[in-house]
């Protein structure tokens, strides 16, 4: 009789463990990671003391990604209305690997074909977004043959393995509790900025 009994718990008790997995999944899935990340100096920090009692915007990206480019103006002008205000972290991560975003941003001669590409599609001559990585996700990106390859360290550490989405770019909103409000992925070419401006403007104002 207790072998049965003790077979009835070990099962129950196994349910129950599954189940909270399951919720602690849940509630991962809804909510912003507390993932360690860095920015363009090598300073590095969490998601989580980034977002304190702050809306966090979180913009996903790489290069060379041509949505990624399309949305880059949109994103600047948002990104300005907000830059001051005390209530809003707005950042973006992106994928490829902070050495090569660096020289991108800096106009490097050897990035010329990808810098050439963003500022076309994009219609700007700057990059002024606030850019951070999360260690291990550190794709490259070769000229040539390729266009482009994946070979981050750990492609589970990337924004997509993190956030749980399928493409880029993909915007995330968090409001001031870590709940997920937003998430959108792509920006297609018939896209009209103002108008996702716009939705974008009004999830962070009713969040605040």
């Amino acid at each position: 009789m207790r072998s049965f009994f003790t077979i009835l718990l070990a099962c129950l008790l196994t349910q129950v463990s599954v189940a909270q997995k399951k919720a602690v999944k849940k509630r991962a899935a809804n909510h912003l990671p507390d993932i360690e990340v860095y920015d363009l100096s090598g300073t590095h920090t969490t998601l989580g003391a980034l977002a304190k009692n702050k809306v966090m915007f979180i913009d996903n990206w790489f290069i060379p990604c041509p949505p990624c480019f399309r949305e880059m103006d949109m994103l600047h002008k948002l990104y300005f209305k907000y830059k001051a205000n005390r209530n809003v972290s707005f950042i973006t991560i992106c994928r490829t690997d902070s050495g090569i975003v660096k020289k991108f941003i800096a106009k490097d001669k050897s990035l010329t074909g990808f810098r050439n590409w963003y500022e076309e599609i994009s219609g700007r001559k700057d990059f002024k977004l606030p850019v951070y990585f999360i260690p291990g996700c550190n794709q490259k990106i070769y000229t040539g043959t390729a266009l482009a390859k994946y070979t981050p360290d750990d492609k589970t550490k990337c924004p997509d393995a993190q956030f749980r989405f399928q493409g880029y770019p993909t915007i995330i909103i968090f409001d001031k509790a870590g709940k997920m409000i937003f998430k959108r992925t792509g920006f297609g070419l018939n896209e009209n900025p103002d108008i996702y401006m716009a939705q974008l403007d009004s999830v962070i104002r009713s969040a605040k």
